[in-house]
């Protein structure tokens, strides 16, 4: 492991995002927020400025003293990991500075939560009270998380060139990544020129709907993150029902393959559409949507107001968004447990969205329906097809672990919750929606809750669970294997490179 190669690109990408200190820095000048340093300098202004700075001073020796350089796929492991979490410890420090939160650890919840895009929250409610800036705060870091700071770093900085796919492969979410263009520095250029575009785009029609400059930014930011935070304590629910029809929208498109988007953007909208794992996410909405609408309806719901709720919902949890327009949990158990069950599955691989991706389930279940052919007859040679593609045995397997692994983590976690005093419900429903990054869960954590009335060892549990889960599960496990720091490659690495 070349430490001076894993401190100088963590150096690089920490002097870039030192930048994004200064945006919050606006609405606190335009609010003209109190409280006041020296009778008309607002503080908060202030707390962002210095951690700018702050931020840009530790991030440029560590790049100058480092090699900021080409890296082997251990040390973007270690880089990618760690990084995570040095950014989530940085990033909380406006919440505590502000004193919006007391404690190091709800510092640490709220913006692990904010940049894996979970959209839990420990702010004393009504969320109303708080500085815009500070909320704004969370707003932008949920954007930022979602395409990925690392694929940011990626797009910007050209040192970051045959080392920058196995980057982009350790942090963005979703099996792999697909080339757009021969270098993979464009790639990453095209997925934040989308991503940028339909933020644009969502902003100007949310103008359009009636909302004020700053919720339209905030929302489109958290929107097409998937993050799902919102400066109300109401959520989405604080608008009427066009703003919900859009932002639908908006969800629907970062729970969609980016490549796909880039598909239809030059005007291939057929090949995009005949993806299968699109048109089997779509499904699952609709049947989904259905279903719960059905459900509603029977409660007695007017069928449009059931509509609108369910096929909200319905799209929200599943690209794990977590925006909330009513109480889900009170719904009748059968729409609940489709809920439950959406928190698992997620949005489709190389979106923003979270959860074990589409992907991810549909080949499971191909490879345990092979497994039921070669059983009954086991001369037959049965190949897993996606498509016209057949499916290697490797990535068959990486994908078996990875669901084992899921589950594991899971159970673990639900077990940790319960022994700290949660119910049952709470605890499984929560321990999912951090992994899956969702956010809003069910029963203590649903939509009139959140985390503060977890234990302060489960809010660290569920931040390090949202954690795992926003790095694919692999990533964040194999930093604690000893056997990733050992120097035993470094040579051969050396001879590789001459």
């Amino acid at each position: 492991m070349r430490w001076r190669v894993v401190f100088g690109n963590i150096g690089s990408i920490l002097t870039l995002f030192g930048f994004a200190f200064y945006v919050p820095v606006i609405p606190a000048l335009y609010y003209y927020e109190a409280p006041f340093v020296f009778g008309f300098l607002p503080l908060n202004a202030l707390i962002f400025l210095f951690m700018a700075n702050f931020t840009i001073t530790v991030g440029y020796p560590l790049q100058t003293f480092g090699k900021a350089e080409d890296f082997h796929h251990d040390e973007a492991v270690v880089i990618v990991g760690s990084l995570w979490l040095v950014l989530a410890l940085i990033s909380s420090m406006p919440f505590l500075l502000s004193g919006m939160l007391s404690s190091p650890i709800d510092g640490f919840f709220e913006a692990m939560s904010g940049m894996t895009t979970t959209g839990a929250t420990v702010l004393p409610y009504p969320l109303e009270q708080h500085p815009k800036s500070v909320m704004f705060w969370r707003g932008l870091l949920q954007w930022l998380g979602g395409m990925g700071v690392i694929v940011l770093s990626v797009a910007i900085l050209s040192k970051l060139t045959r080392g920058g796919l196995t980057l982009l492969e350790s942090e963005a979410p979703g099996p792999s990544i697909t080339r757009l263009k021969p270098k993979i520095m464009e790639t990453a250029k095209i997925l934040w020129y989308i991503y940028a575009l339909f933020t644009l785009c969502q902003t100007i029609m949310l103008l359009a709907a009636g909302l004020s400059l700053y919720d339209s930014v905030y929302h489109s930011f958290t929107t097409m993150s998937t993050g799902g935070f919102s400066p109300y304590t109401d959520s989405v629910g604080y608008f009427g029902s066009p703003v919900q029809w859009i932002i639908i929208g908006f969800m629907l498109m970062g729970g969609i393959n980016f490549s796909l988007h880039y598909q239809a953007f030059k005007g291939d909208i057929k090949k995009a559409i005949s993806n299968r794992e699109l048109q089997v996410f779509l499904s699952i909405l609709i049947g989904a949507s259905a279903v719960i609408s059905i459900a509603l309806i029977d409660t007695g719901i007017v069928a449009s107001e059931s509509i609108r709720h369910a096929v909200f919902q319905v799209v929200s949890l599943s690209t794990s968004t977590g925006y909330a327009t009513t109480n889900y949990d009170r719904w009748p158990k059968l729409a609940k447990m489709i809920i439950f069950l959406l928190m698992f599955i997620g949005a489709s691989a190389g979106s923003t969205g979270g959860g074990m991706k589409v992907i991810r389930i549909m080949l499971v279940f191909k490879n345990v329906l092979r497994s039921f052919k070669q059983f009954i007859n086991p001369r037959r040679v049965v190949v897993v097809r996606l498509g016209d593609r057949v499916i290697d045995e490797k990535i068959l397997t990486s994908i078996t672990m990875f669901f084992m692994a899921y589950l594991l983590i899971f159970a673990i976690g639900a077990l940790i919750l319960v022994g700290l005093g949660l119910d049952m419900m709470t605890s499984i429903s929560g321990t999912v929606s951090a992994m899956s990054n969702v956010g809003p869960a069910l029963a203590g954590l649903g939509p009139e809750f959140n985390a503060r009335g977890v234990p302060l060892a489960g809010r660290l549990l569920l931040s390090i669970l949202m954690w795992i889960g926003r790095l694919e599960i692999f990533t964040a496990v194999v930093l604690f294997n000893p056997g990733l720091y050992k120097r035993k490659r470094i040579a051969s690495i050396f001879k590789f490179r001459r």
